[in-house]
């Protein structure tokens, strides 16, 4: 996990809008303090539309548990988010963890998570499917044991084509790269 990450969001945290709040306060700006330029997915890059702060756990209050989420778009091709989990506890990673696992599929999705080994890594991914508008979505997670912080991107707003042509290992691939810098 980037160190400037935690530094950058940790110093934000507490002046932000979102310390204090029920859910998290996002303000329209193309400057997300995880990364100035998201990669490029399925042959496009997108453009970070909006970013925030919003509690993690039950204390809105909390110094050392929150989370930070840069949302992106590419018109007409996908959207999704970048977020940065910083629980304040192993036991509230442990569930961040487990919750992620525990996601059955419903009348209205279908779901799956997997576990992708990149190098040394692993990456847990969720593969979710609606039928009705067809459309999906893939979200990876990464959890940081070293700093008990997680990183997630979510990939969205994908048609048919489009969900097929990604997979869980490419959007594992693309966090990682994300948190390698590159």
């Amino acid at each position: 996990m980037p160190q400037e990450w935690l530094i950058s969001t940790g110093e934000a945290w507490p002046e932000s809008a979102g310390h204090g709040a029920s859910m998290p306060v996002l303000n329209h700006q193309d400057e997300c303090l995880l990364q100035e330029q998201m990669p490029e997915i399925l042959g496009r890059t997108a453009t970070i539309t909006d970013t925030g702060f919003g509690p993690l756990g039950v204390d809105a209050q909390a110094q050392d548990s929150y989370r930070y989420l840069c949302n992106f778009w590419s018109r007409g091709h996908y959207s999704g988010r970048l977020k940065l989990l910083v629980p304040g506890s192993g036991e509230d990673a442990a569930a961040i963890a487990e919750n992620f696992q525990d996601q059955p599929s419903t009348e209205v999705q279908e779901n799956s998570v997997e576990t992708v080994k990149l190098g040394d890594e692993e990456f847990q991914v969720l593969s979710r499917w609606y039928p009705v508008p067809e459309h999906g979505l893939y979200e990876a997670l990464f959890y940081d044991a070293d700093q008990e912080v997680f990183a997630v991107l979510e990939v969205n707003s994908l048609d048919e084509e489009a969900w097929e042509e990604d997979s869980p290992e490419q959007v594992a691939e693309y966090l990682g790269h994300i948190l390698a810098g590159e």
